[in-house]
Protein backbone atom coordinates (compact mmCIF):
# COMPACT_ATOMS: atom_id res chain seq x y z
CA UNK A 1 0.00 0.00 0.00
CA UNK A 2 1.48 3.32 -1.07
CA UNK A 3 0.91 6.10 1.48
CA UNK A 4 1.12 9.89 1.23
CA UNK A 5 0.90 11.80 4.52
CA UNK A 6 -1.76 14.52 4.37
CA UNK A 7 -2.08 15.66 8.02
CA UNK A 8 -0.32 15.10 11.35
CA UNK A 9 -0.82 17.16 14.50
CA UNK A 10 0.63 14.62 16.95
CA UNK A 11 -2.84 13.39 17.94
CA UNK A 12 -4.28 12.49 14.54
CA UNK A 13 -2.42 11.40 11.44
CA UNK A 14 -4.23 11.16 8.10
CA UNK A 15 -2.42 9.58 5.17
CA UNK A 16 -3.70 9.14 1.64
CA UNK A 17 -3.52 5.63 0.23
CA UNK A 18 -3.32 4.76 -3.44
CA UNK A 19 -4.10 1.06 -3.56
CA UNK A 20 -6.84 0.95 -2.45
CA UNK A 21 -7.67 4.63 -2.90
CA UNK A 22 -8.58 6.30 0.37
CA UNK A 23 -7.24 7.34 3.73
CA UNK A 24 -5.45 5.75 6.66
CA UNK A 25 -6.46 7.29 10.01
CA UNK A 26 -4.24 6.94 13.09
CA UNK A 27 -4.63 8.29 16.61
CA UNK A 28 -7.72 10.07 17.90
CA UNK A 29 -10.55 11.60 15.91
CA UNK A 30 -12.85 13.97 17.77
CA UNK A 31 -14.87 17.13 17.12
CA UNK A 32 -11.77 19.34 16.99
CA UNK A 33 -10.57 17.46 13.91
CA UNK A 34 -13.84 17.02 11.97
CA UNK A 35 -12.94 19.81 9.52
CA UNK A 36 -9.59 18.16 8.81
CA UNK A 37 -11.31 14.85 8.07
CA UNK A 38 -13.87 16.58 5.87
CA UNK A 39 -11.07 18.16 3.84
CA UNK A 40 -9.22 14.86 3.56
CA UNK A 41 -12.37 13.09 2.36
CA UNK A 42 -12.94 15.83 -0.22
CA UNK A 43 -9.43 15.23 -1.57
CA UNK A 44 -10.20 11.57 -2.36
CA UNK A 45 -13.82 11.95 -3.45
CA UNK A 46 -13.08 12.66 -7.12
CA UNK A 47 -11.55 9.26 -7.86
CA UNK A 48 -14.93 7.73 -8.82
CA UNK A 49 -13.86 4.52 -7.06
CA UNK A 50 -14.83 3.27 -3.64
CA UNK A 51 -13.04 5.24 -0.92
CA UNK A 52 -11.36 3.05 1.68
CA UNK A 53 -10.77 4.23 5.23
CA UNK A 54 -8.23 2.15 7.13
CA UNK A 55 -9.31 2.59 10.76
CA UNK A 56 -7.09 -0.12 12.27
CA UNK A 57 -4.78 2.36 14.00
CA UNK A 58 -7.50 4.67 15.26
CA UNK A 59 -7.50 4.70 19.08
CA UNK A 60 -10.60 6.88 19.52
CA UNK A 61 -13.49 7.96 17.35
CA UNK A 62 -16.41 10.07 18.57
CA UNK A 63 -20.04 9.73 17.58
CA UNK A 64 -19.83 12.99 15.61
CA UNK A 65 -17.12 11.49 13.41
CA UNK A 66 -19.29 8.47 12.66
CA UNK A 67 -22.13 10.84 11.80
CA UNK A 68 -19.78 12.76 9.50
CA UNK A 69 -18.76 9.52 7.74
CA UNK A 70 -22.34 8.36 7.25
CA UNK A 71 -23.35 11.79 5.95
CA UNK A 72 -20.46 11.71 3.49
CA UNK A 73 -21.39 8.20 2.36
CA UNK A 74 -25.05 9.01 1.79
CA UNK A 75 -24.22 12.26 -0.07
CA UNK A 76 -21.95 10.32 -2.42
CA UNK A 77 -24.97 8.45 -3.75
CA UNK A 78 -24.00 5.73 -6.18
CA UNK A 79 -20.76 7.43 -7.23
CA UNK A 80 -18.57 5.76 -4.64
CA UNK A 81 -18.99 3.77 -1.48
CA UNK A 82 -17.18 4.50 1.78
CA UNK A 83 -15.46 1.26 2.78
CA UNK A 84 -14.44 1.01 6.44
CA UNK A 85 -11.43 -1.32 6.69
CA UNK A 86 -9.96 -2.80 9.89
CA UNK A 87 -12.81 -1.70 12.15
CA UNK A 88 -12.27 -2.38 15.82
CA UNK A 89 -14.98 -4.45 17.46
CA UNK A 90 -15.98 -1.39 19.54
CA UNK A 91 -16.55 0.79 16.47
CA UNK A 92 -18.31 -2.06 14.66
CA UNK A 93 -20.64 -2.55 17.63
CA UNK A 94 -21.40 1.17 17.81
CA UNK A 95 -22.24 1.28 14.09
CA UNK A 96 -24.53 -1.71 14.46
CA UNK A 97 -26.17 -0.36 17.63
CA UNK A 98 -27.28 2.82 15.88
CA UNK A 99 -28.13 1.03 12.64
CA UNK A 100 -25.74 2.91 10.36
CA UNK A 101 -24.53 -0.29 8.70
CA UNK A 102 -27.80 -0.31 6.74
CA UNK A 103 -27.13 3.06 5.10
CA UNK A 104 -26.43 3.03 1.37
CA UNK A 105 -22.87 3.89 0.54
CA UNK A 106 -21.34 2.69 3.83
CA UNK A 107 -19.63 -0.70 3.66
CA UNK A 108 -17.80 -2.88 6.17
CA UNK A 109 -14.47 -3.61 4.53
CA UNK A 110 -11.57 -5.95 5.08
CA UNK A 111 -10.39 -7.01 8.50
CA UNK A 112 -6.79 -6.45 9.56
CA UNK A 113 -5.67 -4.38 6.55
CA UNK A 114 -3.42 -2.09 8.66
Amino acid sequence: MEVDQAFDDGILRISRTVDPPGLCLEGELDATRHSVLTGALASVRDTGDDVHLDLGRLDFIDLGTLNLLTSWATRSGNEARLVLDSLSSEVQNLIEMVGWERLPGLVDGQKGVS
